[in-house]
């Protein structure tokens, strides 16, 4: 009698076409065989019609175990208990319950139906897998380092001893553990003095081969850069300032939402040479057929918690899958990936004026010359060889498998 596949339970709380490494890792490892569901927390009636959209055809179940789509009394004993834990917290109280709405009942919903593997995202799914590890066969994806993320001030609202004790606990209990990127599990190493490593996964896209080219200008270096939030201490204004110390005539396009006081802000210190484009989000399924009208990505990351240092950020990825060179600030994350691929990721150290316009001046070099072409040419080959998710996917595969192949 033929086995059934193993059932693999993913837990996330975000919408999922929010986080594409779920649905990246969902699909995968649904296309390897295994009986997948995703459980998550929801919002929107827009964004879970997407949702779905993303899952039709694939076979993977859908459930939410937090649902604040309607103003009704279930929604609003979520909304008043995670508030009350918030006050608690000024004191010095810490609870999951900060974490995300509907925390007790959390580990109740995902385990009435029982799967012969957890697969925990995010900071809620692990500190409750956290709790099941003794009991149930559970897995971590950190895809960031959780306990030392965000700036001070709003790290005041976190939980932070019991976001260190779960990783620590996912680190040397986990059936599996993996992040994104070797700088991140050397960290997490050294810094719980763990005899474990986790493994890698990067967080990479199907590469794109249409880059667009023919829709682009050449009379000016066309920049780009994605967030789904544009704000203050993203490295923007430090950028503008040196586009104008550059030779280059430069266009910015900024595909993101943004406040309408922030955009005059940069607007104010922009050189009469450039140029600002402001675009609205998209859907993550037309982000890299857009991003192939562009010359250059920008990845201008702080270094700064230690999370925005060690890990390697999707828009990364993003751009080097739709053939984009990239400039980037240096840390050690995005280090990681530049000394794998020389000249087509463009460094320059914090705040490092210079080299920055040095930079800018010599992309614009090569618009001059028409080699520009040829370069976006060569990153999509070299990180269709090196970097694109099937390679990424067939790891995670491998490493599910081995899972279950030990657990005999």
């Amino acid at each position: 009698m033929k086995q059934a596949p193993a059932k693999i339970t993913i837990v996330s709380q975000s919408h999922l076409c929010r986080n594409p490494r779920v649905l990246k890792e969902a699909t995968a490892l649904a296309a390897a065989g295994y009986n997948i569901s995703i459980f998550t927390a929801v919002y929107s009636d827009e964004l879970y019609r997407e949702d779905l959209s993303l899952l039709a055809g694939t076979g993977i179940s859908y459930e939410i175990y937090s649902d604040l789509r309607k103003r009704d009394w279930a929604s609003f004993k979520a909304r008043l208990s995670r508030k009350l834990w918030l006050i608690a917290q000024t004191w010095g109280i810490e609870s999951r319950y900060i974490l995300g709405y509907n925390a007790g009942n959390l580990k109740k919903r995902i385990t009435a139906s029982r799967a012969d593997l957890y697969i925990m995202h995010q900071e809620l799914a692990t500190v409750t897998g956290g709790l099941m590890v003794d009991d149930y066969r559970v897995a971590f994806d950190l895809e960031d380092w959780y306990s030392e993320d965000l700036l001070p001030e709003a790290r005041k609202n976190r939980p932070i001893k019991l976001l260190k004790q779960a990783e620590k606990t996912a680190l040397e209990k986990g059936a599996a553990c993996y992040t994104t990127s070797h700088a991140m599990a050397n960290g997490l190493k050294a810094f719980y003095n763990s005899g474990r490593t986790s493994a890698v996964i990067y967080n990479s896209f199907n590469a794109n081969n249409t880059t667009g080219e023919q829709q682009l200008q050449q009379d000016y270096l066309h920049l780009y850069w994605l967030s789904q939030t544009i704000g203050p201490g993203r490295g923007l204004e430090f950028f503008i300032s040196c586009m104008a110390k550059s030779k280059v005539r430069c266009k910015l396009s900024l595909r993101g939402n943004i406040a309408e006081g922030y955009k005059n802000s940069l607007l104010a210190i922009l050189a009469p040479k450039d140029s600002i484009e402001f675009l609205p989000m998209i859907k993550n399924s037309e982000i890299q057929a857009d991003m192939g009208c562009y010359h250059i990505g920008l990845a201008l990351e702080p270094d700064t918690p230690p999370n925005k240092d060690l890990t390697v950020s999707n828009k990364l990825f993003h751009y080097m899958a739709a053939g984009l060179p990239v400039i980037a600030s240096y840390t050690r994350g995005q280090a990681e990936i530049a000394q794998q691929c020389p000249g087509l990721i463009f460094m320059y150290r914090q705040n490092h004026v210079d080299e920055l316009v040095g930079i800018l001046n010599e992309l614009g070099a090569k618009i001059e010359t028409g080699s520009l072409p040829a370069l976006k040419t060569r990153m999509i080959e070299f990180y269709q060889a090196n970097f694109s998710w099937p390679i990424q996917a067939e790891k995670l595969v491998n490493l599910i498998k081995n899972i279950f192949e030990t657990a005999r």
